[in-house]
Order: C-alpha cells, then structure tokens, then sequence
C-alpha cells in the first residue's frame, strides 16, 4: 500500500496524456518536474532553484555547468509568443540579483534557454532583433515500441538529447465493467506506475 501512494504523489513528474498526432506532458508543471529532476542526464546542468522567484518574476529553472556557468530555462507544454520576453526579463532580474552567489560564476554569460513543443514566426523574429543569444530546444515525446522517450532538439544544431520517460499506457480492456471509466486525467497519471500499482490503484477505486 505504501508503495501504491507513493506512486500516486510522484505520478505528476511522468504523466503524459495522447494528443491527435502523439504523446505529450500532461502539463507544463509535469515536463518542468522530469526535466529537473533528469538535468545532470539530459543536460549535463546541476539544478539551484525551480520556480524560483526574483523580483517579482518566476523562473521556470536556474541551473549551472561545471564551470559555474548560469542557464536560465524557460519550459512551455504549448507554443508560447512571448518567451524570448520572459528570458530577457529573467536575464535582467538575475544579473540585478544574483542569486546563487557562491554556486554561479557571475563573469560568464547566462545561457537563455527556451524549450517548447513548437515556436511561433515571433519567437523567431523576436530572437532575431534581441541583443542576447537564446535557444530554442523543441520538445517531443515520443514512442517506440511501447517505450516512451523525451527528446530535446536544438532548432539550431539540430543536437537531440534523449532520455526514456517512465510511463507506461494502461490495458483498458482490464477494467471492471460494473465500474465507471476512470477519468482521463487518472489514466494519464497512472501510466506512471507499474503494472502492479495500476492495478491495486484501480482496485482501491472499485472498493470506494
């Protein structure tokens, strides 16, 4: 049973949910969950602060290399006008700030990161007119062979860094039929679990 919870309370950082033309993070909050709790992997980055609030702002997440260099990441669940606004705000409110003294080497560029499943035409015009150098990373879940995998591309490079998302699709056709159809959103979250946790969560919910 202790296992079962848990599993419910960590489903947020790996729940996906199906679109029309595949797969993607249920939302925003769960795509910037396993990105940073998967930095050092996906990135190579070390994680300081995630939400993290400076002079009104919030930043998505604050993270560091090995030479202390500072990136600022912005993460969108959907196509998003106005980042490049966001980063440059950010980018200011930090350099008055800055946070993180003693982790992050002031002397160094900050590294603007924008990551989405899609840009718009203005990001790029935006970027293009903008004295700072930001990039955009495209976001894509992806399946291959029941397995589902998190790939970040550089519009720029087109460099990917991958890493296998812990999710797995529910067997429907398994549901007790004298029971109503869980909502979406819990079949979402559950693909997050074993199939052992699915099942005893699906139990709980037909005793209850």
């Amino acid at each position: 049973m202790l296992k079962t919870i848990l599993c419910i309370q960590g489903m947020l950082s790996a729940a996906l949910r199906r679109t029309g033309e595949g797969w993607e993070f249920s939302s925003e909050a769960a795509v910037e969950d396993f990105v940073w709790d998967n930095l050092q992997e996906l990135l190579g980055l070390t994680p300081l602060g995630k939400q993290y609030l400076v002079r009104g702002e919030v930043c998505d997440i604050l993270a560091v290399d090995e030479k202390k260099q500072l990136t600022i990441l912005e993460l969108k669940n959907t196509e998003d006008r106005y980042v490049v606004q966001q980063l440059t705000r950010y980018y200011d409110n930090i350099l008055l700030e800055k946070p993180f003294i003693e982790q992050v080497d002031y002397s160094l560029p900050i590294h603007l990161i924008a990551a989405a499943p899609s840009f718009h035409r203005h990001n790029h015009i935006d970027r293009k007119y903008n004295l700072l150098k930001i990039d955009f990373l495209q976001i894509n879940v992806v399946e291959i062979s029941q397995n589902f995998y998190l790939n970040l591309q550089d519009l720029d490079t087109s460099q990917t860094w991958s890493l296998q998302i812990p999710y797995q699709k529910l067997d429907v056709a398994s549901l007790s039929e004298n029971v109503s159809q869980p909502p979406q959103l819990l079949l979402d979250w559950l693909g997050s679990c074993t199939l052992e946790e699915q099942q005893a969560i699906l139990k709980l919910r037909q005793k209850v």
